[in-house]
């Protein structure tokens, strides 16, 4: 077995970082590992992007007492309030979120998100208000939450 005194072990360290300084002198940073972040091209060159709205809407599932909206409730609610009046598509996700309720109790639930994206229309815009107040009055509840912004689209 080998031992190095404090001086030896300062000596080899002082070695090592000339022997790495070294390298860099001999095997220069190669400018071709440099990448810049670039904005997305097109890859149809014939389809420019066109502005549309996307709304998100979350969708509680814990009804007043505790019952849960079911799957297949939920499916019903899709296929009879949603599709009808966005027939051309949407999202929907699984989620699990919380909020604060108008009497002050943090509320922890399952959700379902549905992302919609659109042309801006009154009758689209009606249509998402129609959802909400619907999906409200048939499983009691107080709010969906609602997300609009602008992004662009193309297909």
């Amino acid at each position: 077995m080998i031992v190095l005194t404090k001086k030896a072990k300062l000596m080899n360290k002082h070695l090592n970082s000339l022997v790495l300084a070294g390298l860099l002198f001999v095997f220069p940073v190669c400018p071709a590992s440099i990448v810049l972040a670039r904005q997305p091209e097109i890859s149809d060159t014939n389809v420019s992007p066109k502005t549309f709205l996307k709304d998100e809407l979350y969708f509680g599932l814990t009804k007043p007492g505790g019952e849960i909206v079911s799957e297949s409730e939920w499916q019903e609610f899709v296929s009879a309030v949603i599709t009808p009046r966005f027939r051309e598509g949407l999202t929907v996700l699984e989620g699990s979120g919380q909020f604060l309720n108008s009497s002050g109790i943090l509320i922890r639930e399952k959700s379902k998100i549905v992302i919609l994206i659109y042309e801006n229309t009154p009758e689209k815009n009606r249509a998402i208000t129609e959802i909400i107040e619907t999906y409200k009055r048939t499983f009691q509840q107080e709010s969906v939450l609602r997300t609009t912004s602008e992004v662009k689209v193309s297909f």
